[in-house]
């Protein structure tokens, strides 16, 4: 045997090696709902500071369009966000509920605060551990630099042309004028009163309370289930007993994730030993599949 079809046949193996678990995984997956009775419930991770909500909310249509998932369980992550990102997701989720309607559960694990708080009162329940961080319902305008003395102490030229008394409002090298901090603070108050009416809306609570669960407070999560602003606190076996609860699930819960990004790992399938559903080989196999069942499987059914 030569070098060369020593070498391909190692290559060959590596290839079976490679595709023969997907290829049992999807096959299994395909004709498991005749064997074990599973319900679809999707789960969104959200993580992080949030500046964009394009993913999470592509993600929310596809999970809420899709006829068969039955729940949707947001683990939550979040100690905030722009205060447009966390108030988008929450009207994406509040609008999406009522055209496609199915239950929503946020489950927390360390934080819920701030946007990411926003957008979890747009859920049927939020469960949290007694000693997670929850709440921070407030608003700021940060990162106002002021650089200007900086600038005259290293007598550094800067010339800025603007037009209109507020252009200068978030200029570094200008100094902020009373009128320009009566707006800002006006911005502010503003998106505060929007996100204390969601908060107050979503969880059915006071406003003239306001005092007692926002103003920009956290609290534990034993605290805040005091204060109404959790609906248990619990862990991810909470979670499914209630999303087996809203959802009227008596078997097995099949978890639907987003899919993952890769090269290679889209053809062959998801990374971690999962296998991505929206993969090339995977369409293949549920193509392949799908052709069996109907020439086999579905005849034995009728007759049956």
């Amino acid at each position: 045997m030569s070098l060369f079809d020593y070498l391909k046949n190692i290559f060959f193996i590596l290839i079976i090696l490679q595709v023969a678990p997907i290829l049992i995984e999807s096959i299994m997956k395909q004709y498991s709902r005749y064997i074990e009775q599973r319900t679809k419930v999707a789960v969104l991770p959200i993580k992080g500071v949030l500046y964009d909500s394009t993913q999470s909310s592509k993600h929310l249509h596809t999970f809420f369009k899709n006829d068969d998932i039955k729940a949707i369980l947001i683990k939550m992550e979040c100690p905030g966000s722009a205060a447009g990102t966390g108030q988008a997701l929450y009207n994406e989720i509040i609008s999406l509920k009522k055209e496609y309607p199915k239950p929503v559960i946020v489950l927390v694990e360390n934080v819920c605060a701030s946007g990411g708080y926003n957008i979890a009162c747009a859920a049927d329940s939020i469960i949290s551990p007694s000693s997670a961080i929850i709440g921070s319902i407030g608003t700021a305008f940060s990162n106002l630099f002021q650089l200007k003395e900086f600038v005259n102490q290293y007598k550094i030229g800067y010339v800025s042309i603007t037009s209109g008394m507020y252009k200068t409002t978030t200029d570094p090298f200008s100094d902020l004028t009373p009128e320009q901090i009566t707006m800002l603070q006006g911005v502010t108050d503003d998106a505060y009163n929007q996100f204390i009416q969601d908060v107050a809306q979503a969880r059915k609570l006071s406003l003239n309370k306001a005092n007692e669960w926002a103003n920009g407070k956290i609290f534990t999560g034993r605290q805040a289930l005091t204060l109404g602003l959790i609906d248990e606190i619990g862990s991810a076996y909470n979670a499914v007993k209630k999303i087996k609860e809203k959802a009227l699930i008596e078997g097995e819960i099949e978890w639907v994730h987003p899919p993952k990004k890769g090269g290679l790992m889209r053809l062959f399938g998801g990374a971690n030993g999962e296998t991505d559903d929206n993969s090339m080989f995977s369409s293949m196999i549920n193509q392949f599949c799908s052709v069996l069942e109907n020439r086999y499987c579905s005849k034995k059914l009728v007759n049956s």
